[in-house]
């Protein structure tokens, strides 16, 4: 009777670690090769009248402007930030050694995206960029005034021509867009909602260091001239051109994968809260 009963009992222990191990509704997790920062802009992450911390490698986001933290009902994943379209934007503080200034052989610019109104003019969702020299400019983003929207590649002297390799179309308002734009040091290629929505060349070689700083919902320099009013969640940047598989992935992503050998274990106690939502 004794080796029935422990037979069960590890028969039940065996049944809870697969149920433990294998859930019904797993999350999926975002690529992490080639990850060099995200800001989820989850409560955690946020102080709101000061900065957002990206989770991954601790760059921080500072506030300009009165941005809102946005409640989970109204964002993508978690909180998000709400920016008014005026003065609100986060600026970017690069480390040392410098992870934004830096050369980029390639890169991918990824978010989720939520825009409330257009206002004739260029609007920079996401933007690295040297500005005010403007010689080298990574950014997603719309322009009303001309009716477009994309992902907008300078490399020195070589750039998107704007009038035909942008969506000729004004961004949709209103309604949660995955965008992510990847450019390996000549092809350029911009997704959204997980499709490619349209693709082109800018022969300008790597994106070289100098001066390069990133501006989330402006242009690095604050300008308050090409300001966005929406909603960002999700930002993602990484040093690579993402395939169309990853973009797919993302798009479905939760956070970053949950595993034992993660050496980024404020990432990792972030996504199990986030998770446990």
């Amino acid at each position: 009777m004794q080796n029935i009963r422990l037979s069960f009992t590890i028969s039940i222990l065996f049944l809870f670690l697969i149920v433990l191990t294998h859930p019904t509704d797993a999350i999926v997790g975002a690529v992490e090769d080639g990850l060099v920062a995200y800001w989820s802009f989850d409560k955690d992450t946020v102080q709101i009248a000061k900065q957002a911390d990206d989770i991954f490698s601790g760059l921080a986001a500072m506030v300009k402007g009165d941005p809102e933290l946005a409640p989970a009902a109204d964002c993508k994943v978690g909180e998000c930030v709400l920016l008014d379209g005026a003065v609100d934007y986060f600026l970017v503080e690069d480390s040392d050694p410098p992870k934004i200034d830096r050369d980029w052989e390639e890169i991918s610019l990824e978010c989720w995206v939520k825009i409330n109104a257009l206002d004739d003019s260029w609007n920079r969702i996401i933007s690295l960029d040297d500005q005010p020299t403007n010689s080298k400019v990574i950014t997603l983003y719309y322009d009303d005034d001309d009716n477009r929207h994309g992902f907008f590649v300078k490399a020195i002297d070589k750039a998107t021509q704007a009038g035909e390799h942008l969506i000729q179309e004004d961004i949709p308002l209103e309604e949660w867009l995955h965008l992510v734009g990847t450019y390996d040091g000549s092809n350029v290629n911009y997704y959204v909602n997980g499709k490619l929505a349209i693709k082109h060349t800018v022969a300008g070689g790597k994106i070289a260091k100098g001066g390069l700083k990133l501006g989330i919902g402006d242009r690095s320099d604050g300008c308050n001239c090409d300001t966005i009013q929406g909603y960002i969640d999700e930002f993602r940047i990484y040093e690579r051109a993402l395939t169309a598989a990853e973009v797919q992935t993302n798009m479905k992503a939760e956070g970053l994968d949950v595993s034992p050998t993660s050496n980024h274990l404020s990432v990792t106690w972030g996504q199990i809260k986030a998770r446990r939502r």
